[in-house]
């Protein structure tokens, strides 16, 4: 399909002079920004297994009689089970994000959803979101260091999971955007990764997320001897291609074998002597 007229564009925001980002409750965060029926949410899933905001933010929902509600994650991992009975009760109809593990299993096993999950690449993810495709009403953003303006970034904090890369859509262009933080720090908060002018509301609570559980399932580098062998033939194929120099670009993925393909890159780097330019992803 040919594109069409303009970019989406996210609402306007404004705050009145002196009115405080910072929010007592996730409940409240909810009712401030009107949350009803029918409506999309977003989340970033940097903490993987260890994410505690999705579930979090469900089930403030749930308690407030919302239904109807598409959940667009950018994924979805076993610690976000629950979000399979929030689907029985009709409080989540619709999901759009990878589905791992025992969601995916669930979904693959027809649960009873209104419209089919919609799986998109990372980056097929943002340009829907830049396209007005995958239209979000409210992005709850998983903050590990944020100040009371809303500055926020993703390496400071007990809650560190690294740069906030996959949040960085949803900041920019959901209509509302609260962020959820187990690290108000005084302002500002640096590095900034998504700035205080994306952010409506900040909610702080006990804990976002176990960082120790970031490393899990595909994130862990590869012992199989098959997938050892791909990765290797991966990383020789890039050493001997003509762009392979100093000042090369390198971008790799976050599952089993591209990081065993990154290990081995590394070494064939030292023993030539090559220097890359940048490294994207794959650095899990």
């Amino acid at each position: 399909m040919k594109p069409q007229g303009c970019r989406h564009g996210p609402r306007l925001r404004r705050h009145d002079p002196g009115e405080s980002k910072v929010l007592k409750s996730i409940e409240q965060a909810i009712a401030r920004v009107g949350l009803s029926d029918g409506m999309t949410i977003s989340f970033h899933h940097h903490f993987r297994e260890g994410d505690m905001v999705l579930n979090m933010v469900l089930d403030a929902i749930a308690k407030k009689g919302i239904k109807d509600i598409t959940v667009a994650a950018s994924a979805f991992f076993n610690v976000h089970e629950p979000i399979i009975q929030h689907i029985k009760n009709g409080v989540v109809t619709a999901l759009e994000g990878s589905c791992n593990g025992k969601i995916g299993y669930a979904v693959s096993k027809g649960l009873p959803l209104k419209k089919p999950v919609i799986l998109r690449s990372h980056g097929g993810r943002v340009r829907a979101i830049w396209s007005g495709e995958l239209k979000i009403d409210v992005a709850f953003i998983a903050a590990p260091e944020i100040d009371p303006y809303g500055n926020m970034n993703g390496v400071n904090g007990p809650s560190a999971c690294g740069p906030l890369a996959y949040a960085k859509a949803d900041a920019m262009f959901a209509d509302q955007v609260v962020a959820i933080t187990d690290n108000l720090v005084g302002y500002p908060a640096c590095p900034i990764s998504i700035p205080q002018y994306y952010v409506d509301y900040i909610v702080p609570v006990d804990k976002i997320g176990d960082p120790d559980k970031i490393v899990a399932g595909t994130t862990r580098i590869t012992t199989s001897p098959t997938s050892l062998l791909i990765a290797r033939r991966c990383a020789n194929f890039i050493a001997n291609h003509p762009d392979f120099h100093n000042g090369f670009s390198f971008q790799a993925g976050a599952g089993s074998i591209s990081l065993a393909t990154t290990v081995f890159l590394r070494g064939i780097m030292k023993e030539r002597g090559v220097v890359a330019s940048f490294v994207n992803a794959g650095s899990t």
